[in-house]
């Protein structure tokens, strides 16, 4: 067998074992009700009205107010009050000043730009829409009643957004609280998905070990492929589950409308990616040795703790860097291989990270990744078949046989 093989066939095994276990269906649909218990009750117990405030400045054409309203009755369900107001103001000061005390959610100028106060968030808010489909409406009315109307013309406007869309804080503002709620979103996701998937992977060496499955298993491989097919395996796992968790969450915003949410930059979501694979096999590679020290399941957690200590600090670290991700601790802390998986998305975020930094930052932790790698096979061979007492690291390390 070779190595890839040996790789794949525990990768496999993983997969296959923890995918069909209580745990992990438990624990994925316990965050998977919470999710939805903390996106969807808060819109169950709103009290049954729908208010629509539209300011309007400039030029009016009712036709387009009139379906607005139609649109924003028949959106709405059947019990549920739905109160559509219009102000006119006479100019754009009077119009700003409405938005920003809220008093109007939208202003339409002319019948062809619509003025919002901020950014408007994953799928932009409901009047927008509202307004955008009311806008198509009468463009295709007026299509129609002319004699050279075509089918390319009714798809045309049908895909199309006929109102210009403008905030009042500008473009970078709004890019600015997107990439604030990434920066921040990331982090945490990060924090959880080190903590979790890591301690999946110390306990699931531990198991092993409790039950002498791991005995069997050296009788056809060598202990660093083991170690590198349960952290791969156990990373797809937690990868996926993290990906559907993600998508649940979504999804549930867009049909319930119940946050606003801004659409992440390609170079934010990369980097999301890159340093999620990173960290989780950094700090993966540490807890997987910290289970071959262990005999007892007990045990487990008082070897985790220093690992899931350094993940700790790492992440309060990083909130100091969301201040000022261009400052010398950010600058610093993008060196530091078990910090760098929570700083580098915050400094990509906020475009505070040179090109240089950035690769920097990943040849030092692929260089860590490496070594540890090599420590942690040498301190899982020599701890995996010692059972009593908790092993030391040094005495593993120096226990080990090299295969």
């Amino acid at each position: 067998m070779t190595t890839l093989q040996a790789i794949r066939l525990v990768t496999a095994r993983e997969l296959r074992e923890r995918a069909r276990s209580k745990a992990f269906i438990g624990s994925g649909l316990f965050t998977l009700l919470l999710l939805a218990a903390v996106i969807v009750v808060p819109s169950l117990m709103d009290s049954g009205e729908e208010t629509y405030e539209v300011g309007t400045l400039g030029a009016e054409n009712p036709s387009l107010l009139v379906v607005a309203e139609t649109l924003a009755r028949d959106r709405a369900d059947p019990d549920q009050e739905v109160t559509f107001t219009v102000t006119r103001f006479d100019n754009r000061a009077a119009a700003e000043a409405a938005l920003s005390a809220g008093e109007v959610e939208i202003v339409l100028i002319d019948e062809a730009t619509m003025l919002r106060e901020g950014s408007g968030g994953f799928g932009g808010s409901s009047i927008e829409a509202i307004l955008q489909r009311a806008a198509a409406t009468v463009a295709l009315e007026e299509t129609l009643a002319g004699s050279a109307a075509t089918v390319e013309d009714v798809a045309l406007i049908f895909n199309s957004e006929p109102l210009a869309v403008e905030s009042m804080a500008g473009a970078d503002a709004e890019l600015d609280d997107a990439r604030s709620i990434i920066a921040y979103g990331g982090l945490m996701m990060m924090y959880i998905a080190v903590l979790s998937f890591g301690a999946w992977t110390l306990t699931g060496i531990a198991e092993e070990k409790a039950s002498r499955v791991v005995e069997v298993l050296l009788a056809t491989l060598r202990p660093w492929q083991l170690l590198a097919g349960k952290i791969l395996g156990i990373g797809l796992l937690g990868l996926g589950q993290f990906v559907v968790t993600l998508a649940g969450a979504l999804v549930l915003i867009r049909v319930t409308g119940a946050f606003d949410l801004p659409t992440i930059p390609v170079d934010s979501a990369v980097t999301l990616v890159v340093w999620f694979v990173l960290g989780y096999s950094l700090f993966s590679v540490a807890f997987g040795t910290a289970g071959a020290l262990v005999s007892r399941m007990e045990d487990a957690q008082t070897a985790a703790l220093p690992i899931s200590t350094i993940a700790i600090l790492g992440f309060f670290a990083a909130f100091a860097v969301l201040g000022n991700p261009g400052g010398v601790v950010g600058r610093v802390l993008t060196f530091v291989p078990f910090t760098a998986p929570f700083v580098v998305p915050i400094r990509v975020a906020f475009q505070e990270i040179a090109l240089w930094e950035y690769l920097g930052a990943i040849a030092v932790s692929l260089v860590t990744i490496a070594a540890l790698v090599r420590l942690a096979g040498r301190v899982y061979a020599g701890g995996l078949l010692h059972f009593g007492a908790r092993l030391g690291l040094r005495q593993a390390y120096r226990s080990a046989e090299i295969r």
